[in-house]
C-alpha cells in the first residue's frame, strides 16, 4: 500500500503558518503545486516572518520544506534570523526584496525559480519593485504569488505613500498601489493582440508573456506562459 501524503493544509497547520490559517492561501497553492510536490523545484519566498525577533518566524518555510521534499527552499528577509537544526533544508539569505544586486546574487546562486511568493513588506512600492526585478528570474510556466494584497487599500497601516482605500486612486506620490499594478497585468492578459497598454512606464512583462492572472481574497498570482 502506498502511504498517503500529508496535505499542504495539514503541513501548514502543523507548523503554524497563517497560510493555512485565516488567510487560507493553501487551498489555491495546493491546486497549483500538488503535481509538483515530488519534483526538484526551487521556491523563493520573500519574508521569513517574526518581524525583528531573530528567534521567530519560519513557519511557512518549514511547511514548504516538508511539502517539496525534493525541492530547494530559499527564504529572504531583511532581518537577521537564527536557524537551528530544526530548519535543516531551508536556505536563508538576509537582504532586501528591492535590492537588485542582492537579488541578482541570489539568482546566480540558485538559478531560475519555479515559484516565487512575496510575503514580505506588503508595501506597494516594494511589492512592485520586487515583481519587476524577479519576474525575469521566474521559469517559464512558473508562478509568482503576492500575499496580503489588502494592504494596498489600508493607508492607516502604511500611509498614503503606499496605499489608498479608494481603488481608483493612486498613492499620494502618484505611483500606483500594488493592487492597481497587479490589476493592469490582468488587463494585459485579456487585451493581448489588440495593441499596447502603455499604462505604466515599465511594462516589465513584455517579452515574458502572461498565461493567467488570479485574484482571490488577499492573494494575487500570475503564471508565466510556458
Amino acid at each position: 500500500m502506498v502511504a498517503t501524503q500529508v496535505s499542504l493544509r495539514d503541513l501548514g497547520l502543523l507548523h503554524g503558518t497563517d497560510k493555512a490559517g485565516h488567510h487560507d492561501y493553501v487551498r489555491w497553492y495546493a491546486q497549483w503545486f500538488d503535481d509538483l510536490r515530488d519534483q526538484p523545484v526551487t521556491l523563493l519566498e520573500l519574508g521569513y516572518g517574526g518581524h525583528e525577533d531573530p528567534e521567530k518566524g519560519g513557519a511557512s518555510a518549514l511547511m514548504w520544506r516538508d511539502y517539496f521534499r525534493n525541492g530547494k527552499i530559499v527564504v529572504v528577509d531583511v532581518e537577521e534570523k537564527t536557524l537551528t537544526e530544526k530548519h535543516t533544508g531551508i536556505n536563508f539569505r538576509r537582504g532586501s526584496q528591492d535590492d537588485p544586486e542582492f537579488l541578482s546574487a541570489l539568482h546566480a546562486e540558485f538559478g531560475d525559480f519555479d515559484i516565487i511568493i512575496d510575503d514580505a513588506s506588503h508595501l506597494s512600492s516594494l511589492t512592485i519593485r520586487s515583481l519587476e526585478l524577479l519576474w525575469p528570474m521566474l521559469k517559464r510556466g512558473g508562478i509568482y504569488a503576492v500575499e496580503d494584497t489588502h494592504m494596498a487599500y489600508h493607508s492607516h497601516y502604511y500611509g498614503a505613500n503606499e496605499a489608498n482605500e479608494n481603488p481608483d486612486l493612486p498613492t499620494a506620490t502618484g505611483a500606483p498601489t500594488a493592487m492597481q499594478y497587479l490589476r493592469r497585468m490582468a488587463d494585459d492578459v485579456n487585451f493581448k493582440g489588440r495593441g499596447r497598454l502603455d499604462l505604466f512606464p515599465q511594462e516589465f512583462w513584455r517579452g515574458y508573456a502572461l498565461d493567467w492572472v488570479h485574484f482571490s481574497f488577499n492573494l494575487a498570482a500570475m503564471r508565466k506562459a510556458p
